[in-house]
């Protein structure tokens, strides 16, 4: 009986090491050190942006293995489980996201709050598909993660927050449509005209993520910030250039966007610190879990999103 007591804690052990990393940051947890700094700085701009915004949390995380972190069952479960364990998102909304990639795994995960309809899994599947899996095939880990993390935001959690769903797939033709049944008929008609203001939301969200150019899907949002000079030494930054940018044909538009805070920079470019604008409420920011006001939202995952593999 001894024996067995000390086989189960020996084979526990290993399973206690590999436990889910705690966050550092609500915005970016660059743990396996793929992203630029370039990027790390556009990133953490977008998702503070889009949480000012609409109140949307959004998280990248970047790991060398999920085996390290105790996640043998699979890729899905894995994204699953942390994200529930982090609490991502409004926990009333579930509105939260997460970027997960897994270097030596070669996996990637686009991770989707429950509140997000399943008709969002088929927009992650192809910005997972179309603009992250090429330049992560390519070794670009940065490159993919900024551009599929900019396209969630703008194909994904700003149409959602607005309340735009995706357009349904059309149903699959059936042969005899004029031997149907009367009722059954009218029961498909009635059908149509029901779901006719959910339709015209998804080609409203359809039409605004197409270039004007090409016609095609994919247009990205880059989000730069705008320095001006500060009292005394230093920087500050209270408006953004936004740049629209269609990756299929180079056609691109800019904007300025103001930001609800004003960031203070020293002149080597160390944060100081941030003022908020009176007119608006405190929302979250990039802030470290050693922080007892930040966090995120205690939101959950039902295993809606999306993976890749290269």
């Amino acid at each position: 009986m001894i024996r067995v007591i000390l086989l189960w804690i020996f084979l526990a052990l290993p399973a206690a090491a590999q436990s889910l990393p705690d966050w550092e940051y609500t915005s970016i947890n660059d743990f396996a050190e793929l992203l630029s700094n370039d990027d790390t700085r556009v990133l953490d701009q977008a998702l503070i942006a889009l949480n000012n915004d609409t109140g949307v949390e959004g998280t990248v995380v970047t790991l060398d293995t999920r085996a390290s972190h105790g996640g043998t069952s699979g890729l899905e479960p894995f994204a699953t489980r942390l994200f529930n364990y982090w609490g991502v998102g409004d926990k009333r909304k579930n509105d939260g996201f997460m970027m997960l990639i897994l270097r030596d795994d070669r996996e990637a995960r686009i991770e989707l709050g429950a509140g997000y309809p399943a008709a969002f899994d088929a927009t992650a599947q192809d910005i997972m598909d179309d603009v992250m899996l090429p330049e992560f095939r390519d070794g670009d880990y940065s490159t993919g993660l900024r551009k599929g993390t900019l396209a969630v935001i703008e194909q994904i959690a700003r149409p959602h927050a607005a309340g735009d769903v995706p357009p349904p797939p059309p149903p699959p033709p059936e042969p005899g449509w004029g031997k149907r049944n009367p009722l059954a008929i009218f029961g498909i008609v009635a059908a149509a005209i029901l779901s006719l203001p959910v339709t015209i939301g998804g080609y409203m969200l359809w039409m605004r993520n197409r270039c004007p150019q090409c016609r095609k899907r994919g247009l990205v949002e880059i989000s730069e910030p705008i320095k001006r000079d500060a009292d005394g030494d230093g920087w500050k930054v209270s408006q953004h250039s936004v740049k629209r940018l269609c990756q299929k044909c180079g056609w691109s538009t800019m904007l300025t966007r103001s930001l609800s805070y004003t960031d203070r920079f020293a002149e080597d470019g160390t944060f100081l610190d941030r003022t908020r604008h009176r007119s608006y409420s405190s929302g979250s920011s990039r802030s470290s879990s050693s922080s007892s006001s930040g966090g995120f939202g205690g939101g959950s995952s039902s295993g809606g999103g999306a993976s890749g593999r290269w």
